[in-house]
């Protein structure tokens, strides 16, 4: 097999005319050294179907040597099944007297085969068609490295899929690194379709530019070692996020895993803030305890002062002055009972009791509690509007405002000039609006975000334990409320709370009895 036609002719040329034809055709010695070097099936048949000429590689395929395939037909050679398209093909080449091409599967020697099959007509010198020939190209290996491209690019998308991750192949260009492939949790975090985003710049997604920086990349592709950290992004305007970013070289490609694991820091976070929340419990209750002996004491002596005041024969203007301050002094006291008591109750979990209140008596008396502070730094504007009774608890209430107030004027230039406005509005049917306005630093936007975080602050150490906020905006939750904020820096801050109205005396009788 393999062999070109001998020389002096064989038997089986002496059988077939058109064998010794080719002899007398021009390049014939080269035409026979090519052929034998193609891996490639070449012949040519008569008008009858009978092989003239074979290559080894053709011969090959039939599984038998060149001597036994020249002068035989298809159907001497293989099953009717198996020699039927080939057939139909040469019939088809014939008939049309023009070169055909087409793709054809067939078992040839118990192997099936994925050919790619030229076929044309040869003439003789009077113009007469005297057969045809054949080029066959195997293509089943390539067919099957296709097959199996494809089942890989199926396995891909579907082990892709089913990832928890984002998962990036971008390969490094010239003009930057290119998208390759990406799965849906990828395509979330792209904004963007796998379709749409496949083939494109990874520059042009400027906001997942943090997946694969350049000079990352380049370490990567460098030293061959995968990449593995923990990322935390922070931007202005949207809340923290963290990513474990993993980069893997492949060539000139990398496999980026990105999987979001905010929700997980998160709980890490709470359930650390929770244990020092917990140790803030222990603590306020040692501390209620610890006070509420001494100011037990305090109260019994301020009574005892009283009925000496009374007692005593003063001048009416000195008793009027001494009068008023021992009231304040008691006020003052009492107040500091009922936070004791609320320090008891937080740190027992005990619930807290509502009732309706004049908002604006809670303000007015949240502000006299500040006013030495704000004294000196700005003015106090009262813009109070219809607001009706709100349900709320009087001392958790005014500990809101006494904290909204004195943050306002700590925020107040030293200077002086500023203004710290209360406004009040019934909001809908059933809220109460208030706002606390300042005129003060204001708040960057980057911390507009955590301000109600517990523990956060921006105070110098020993002016503040960032509970302030964090309380404040938990208590007006507990109360059915909302509390938000918003701030420009350099010209001021303003925290909007909003209250449920008091239901009416009937109703509130009616719930009682039920």
């Amino acid at each position: 097999m393999g062999k070109p036609l001998p020389e002096p002719r064989s038997a089986a040329a002496e059988r077939e005319p058109s064998v010794a034809q080719a002899a007398e055709l021009p390049y014939r010695e080269l035409f026979l050294a090519l052929a034998e070097e193609l891996p490639d099936a070449v012949f040519t048949k008569d008008l009858q179907g009978r092989y003239t000429y074979i290559n080894s590689a053709g011969a090959q395929y039939l599984g038998l040597p060149v001597e036994e395939v020249l002068g035989r037909r298809d159907l001497d050679l293989m099953s009717p099944e198996e020699a039927q398209n080939t057939v139909e093909f040469d019939r088809q080449t014939l008939m049309a007297g023009r070169t055909l091409r087409a793709e054809m599967s067939e078992w040839l020697a118990g192997v099936q085969r994925e050919w790619l099959s030229t076929k044309g007509i040869l003439r003789g010198p009077d113009g007469q068609v005297t057969g045809l020939y054949g080029i066959c190209r195997d293509m089943s290996a390539h067919r099957r490295s296709e097959a199996s491209r494809n089942q890989s690019e199926v396995l891909f998308r579907a082990a892709a899929a089913s990832s928890f991750d984002a998962f990036f192949v971008v390969r490094g260009e010239p003009e930057g690194l290119r998208l390759m492939r990406l799965n849906s949790h990828a395509e979330v975090l792209l904004g963007c379709a796998a379709r749409e985003a496949e083939g494109r710049l990874l520059s042009e997604f400027p906001h997942i530019a943090f997946i694969a920086p350049q000079a990352l990349c380049e370490q990567v592709w460098r030293t061959g070692k995968a990449h593995d950290e923990e990322l935390k992004l922070e931007e202005p305007g949207h809340r923290r996020r963290w990513f474990r970013r993993q980069l893997n070289p492949v060539g000139d490609c990398l496999a980026i895993l990105v999987r979001d694991i905010t929700e997980q820091r998160e709980n890490e976070l709470r359930l650390r803030l929770n244990e020092r929340m917990a140790a803030v419990g222990m603590l306020a209750a040692g501390v209620a305890h610890e006070i509420n002996n001494p100011l037990a004491f305090v109260l019994s002596n301020l009574h005892y002062i009283e009925k000496e005041l009374q007692r005593l024969k003063l001048v009416p203007d000195e008793q009027s002055e001494l009068l008023e301050a021992f009231n304040d002094a008691r006020d003052g006291a009492e107040r500091m009972r009922a936070i004791v008591q609320s320090l008891g109750a937080l740190s027992r979990g005990d619930s807290v009791t509502t009732q309706p209140m004049d908002l604006h008596e809670v303000l007015d008396n949240s502000v006299q509690l500040v006013s030495g502070r704000l004294r000196g730094r700005g003015e106090l504007v009262r813009d109070y509007g219809d607001a009706p009774l709100v349900l709320a608890n009087q001392v958790q209430l005014s500990q809101v405002f006494v904290n909204l107030l004195m943050n306002a004027t700590q925020a107040l230039p030293d200077s002086g000039g500023g203004t710290v406005r209360l406004v009040t509005r019934r909001h809908g049917e059933n809220q109460v609006l208030v706002e606390v306005q300042d005129t003060g630093c204001g708040i960057p936007a980057e911390n507009l975000e955590r301000i109600f975080d517990p523990f956060f602050t921006t105070k110098p150490v020993g002016e503040g334990t960032g509970l302030g906020l964090s309380i404040s905006h938990d208590i007006i939750r507990g109360l059915g409320g909302e509390m938000s904020v918003s701030s420009i820096v350099g010209k001021g801050t303003t925290f909007r709370l909003l209250l449920p109205v008091a239901p009416e005396l009937d109703e509130l009788e009616e719930n009682e009895v039920h």
